[in-house]
């Protein structure tokens, strides 16, 4: 008797839509903790792969051509974030290749109609290392307070990450450059405590308003941002477990990434911990 064809799943790619590449593990085992899945290193998610336990192989860009069998889930991580494209991203100071959604079906080979989700990993506000254009950075006491309340250093190197408000015009081009589909905000927690938020909706270069990114890099660099302020909170909400359980400012907050990002926020994290997630909508 011949075997039947094998049923192919889809894969969900999560992207960095920002200026600099999120810590994936504590994301990714947030995401997979959320959604029924339980995520702990590539080499058990690979044991897994092969045995009878439904589950997911995890992959990186540039991996071997990665099998999807029935019943299982492909999930694909950019591995630094969307400005820092080699195509896309903030040229000259980039990375060598294409953490941008679409470098994920030449790398993995997985053909763009397997892609069903994209999903964009951004911070509540923006943070880079190293050079290059970052219109909303603060090099002054604000900065340094987002860095130290945030942990914002280099897990590794302990470099500190510039550090700056929320930056809507990155946002809406990396949800257009990646299709991105579902938002993943995490560390909204860092924001608790002030009084007003400024959001940066646009650029304005020697007085003209830009609502996009400018096309040249010299544009780019003499970019100014324009921002509107947002009512913060004072509450604590590391313990919210639900959207319903932050206060009608952070939620307001979130509504308004949505508007101007132009893709829906589907999970927030208000902590460092794995538990300390809401989903929003199904990310899987």
């Amino acid at each position: 008797m011949s075997k039947s064809p094998t049923t192919l799943r889809p894969a969900t790619l999560l992207v960095h839509a920002g200026t600099e590449r999120t810590q994936f593990d504590e994301t990714a085992e947030a995401l997979f903790l959320t959604s029924g899945f339980v995520y702990d290193s590539a080499e058990s998610a690979e044991a897994r792969f092969k045995g009878e336990e439904p589950g997911f192989i995890y992959a990186r860009y540039g991996s071997p051509t990665v099998r999807m069998f029935e019943e299982r889930l492909a999930l694909l991580e950019g591995a630094q974030a969307t400005m820092l494209d080699v195509d896309h991203g903030t040229y000259p100071f980039v990375t060598s290749s294409n953490p941008t959604a679409g470098g994920a079906c030449v790398g993995a080979g997985i053909g763009p109609t397997r892609v069903t989700k994209v999903i964009g990993i951004i911070k509540a506000y923006t943070t880079r290392v190293g050079s290059g254009p970052f219109p909303t950075e603060l090099l002054d006491e604000q900065g340094e307070w987002l860095r130290e309340t945030g942990g914002e250093f280099g897990v590794t190197t302990g470099r500190a990450r510039r550090c700056g408000w929320f930056d809507a015009v990155i946002a809406r081009y990396s949800t257009r450059v990646n299709g991105i589909t579902d938002l993943f905000v995490t560390k909204l927690d860092v924001l608790s405590t002030l009084e007003k938020i400024p959001v940066c909706v646009a650029y304005e270069v020697d007085g003209k308003r830009y609502d996009d990114i400018p096309m040249t890099q010299t544009d780019f660099h003499h970019a100014k941002p324009v921002y509107e302020y947002l009512t913060g909170w004072s509450e604590d909400i590391s313990g919210a477990k639900s959207l319903a359980d932050l206060p009608p400012a952070a939620q307001a907050y979130i509504k308004t990434i949505e508007e101007i990002s132009g893709t829906r926020v589907s999970a927030i994290g208000v902590g460092p911990r794995r538990d300390q997630t809401i989903e929003i909508s199904p990310l899987l």
